[in-house]
């Protein structure tokens, strides 16, 4: 992929539905897009990514050494920080209150240790560069609901707490943060996690007690991380619930 006008944005977990959609989104707006996933990058994601690490952001030293490598002709000015998903095993404990804490630990990592993995490496070159910089988190509206993950919800919740800890740090060098808070996803991952339990997923069901009866769709989000990251330079510390309503009737 050339070099395009709008610099350089990072984004994590970009193998997933959500990351896809997001790299085909930025590359919309004429953004070049390096993505990071401890997965392959496929077609047609792959064609339009400058480049892509295939590493695990629970690794500190190949998160620092990838982030490093990035193409010295670009500037970084965004970051999508969207690594991270639910656990199987989480939502299958009986008790929540009692979870096996290798489960517990193994979830708050995925989510909420790379997701600070991968600001404490990428503030570096946001300060480095100027304009219009941001970060931007993946939450959930798990962690403002009875879901029953207790590590999910947690982890979730740190992440506006991140958000809310760095809002005036980083925006002393003029580089802002923010949380995405998202309802229900219709994403491969939330298909696997149901399959994986013998479940079926009834997102029909779930539509229908949204307020808004659906469920959201990849694309849409990555349209909410393009207008959050390009188009609202004035928001910083934010916790952005995007969810159809769900919180309304937890």
């Amino acid at each position: 992929m050339a070099r395009a006008a709008n610099g350089l944005i990072v984004v994590t977990g970009a193998s997933g539905s959500i990351g896809r959609a997001t790299v085909r989104a930025f590359a919309a707006r004429q953004c070049s897009v390096a993505t990071i996933d401890r997965r392959p990058l496929t077609e047609p994601e792959f064609t339009l990514a400058l480049e892509h690490f295939k590493i695990d952001l629970g690794d500190d030293a190949a998160a620092a050494e990838a982030l490093a490598s990035l193409p010295s002709a670009e500037t970084l000015q965004h970051v999508i920080a969207i690594a991270g998903g639910g656990d199987a095993e989480e939502l299958s404990e009986a008790d929540p209150a009692t979870e096996d804490i290798g489960i517990f630990s193994r979830v708050v990592a995925s989510n909420l240790h790379t997701a600070f993995v991968t600001i404490r490496h990428v503030v570096p070159l946001l300060r480095a560069s100027s304009g219009n910089r941001s970060i931007t988190l993946i939450g959930s509206i798990n962690s403002l609901g009875g879901y029953g993950a207790p590590g999910y919800s947690a982890a979730k919740a740190g992440l506006v707490g991140l958000a809310n800890a760095l809002a005036t740090t980083l925006g002393a060098d003029g580089i802002r943060i923010n949380c995405l808070v998202l309802g229900t996803v219709d994403t491969e991952n939330l298909q696997r996690l149901a399959e994986s339990r013998g479940e079926s997923l009834d997102l029909a069901a779930v539509a229908k007690r949204s307020p808004l009866k659906r469920v959201l769709e990849p694309a849409e989000v990555a349209s909410a991380l393009v207008a959050m990251a390009l188009d609202m330079p004035g928001l910083t510390g934010a916790a952005v619930i995007l969810d159809n309503g769900q919180t309304h009737i937890r």
